[in-house]
């Protein structure tokens, strides 16, 4: 390991850099589910679903593009952690979307928003559906490369001392 990389400053801006992120995704986070809330309040029984791949999504894919600005870059067993890890995630992020796009084609998004005009109920049926296979995807892409990202780290850190 090189001691240039683990000076306290480096890694204190690493920690820095990560509450910026933790930040920046509740933010995101927000954006994204305040219009549902605005418009159907608890009715809508996807918010924990939402919330996870939404955070999945956004974390994973730092991961991904930026791990070499993380302090995970530097532990072993997290990267280990996170090769395995995605197999768990694989199996919720099948059974969150099978579960929505069930409640899709049993019940309807205009089913829980029968207080909104039509105009208001498409467009937010709309902008659900959209949002949650947007977000979906993204998490299901960024599941499936994350552990080849981290076993190339792990690779490369171990063959030829960079990352």
């Amino acid at each position: 390991m090189d001691k240039h990389n683990l000076a306290p400053n480096n890694m204190k801006q690493k920690i820095l850099l990560e509450a910026l992120w933790i930040a920046v995704t509740l933010v995101v986070l927000s954006l994204i589910l305040l219009p549902i809330w605005l418009a159907v309040g608890d009715k809508y029984a996807f918010y924990l679903e939402n919330i996870l791949l939404v955070i999945i999504a956004i974390t994973f894919g730092r991961y991904i593009f930026f791990l070499k600005y993380h302090w995970i870059v530097y532990s072993k067993w997290f990267k280990i952690f996170f090769v395995f890890f995605p197999v768990v995630v694989f199996f919720y992020l099948m059974d969150s979307f099978y579960d929505f796009q069930r409640f899709l084609d049993e019940e309807g998004v205009k089913s829980i928003m029968q207080h909104l005009g039509n105009k208001d109920q498409s467009q937010m049926a709309i902008y659900i559906k959209t949002e949650m296979i947007l977000f979906w995807s993204a998490a299901f892409l960024g599941n499936l490369l994350l552990p080849f990202k981290m076993i190339r780290s792990i690779w490369r850190k171990r063959n030829k001392g960079i990352d």
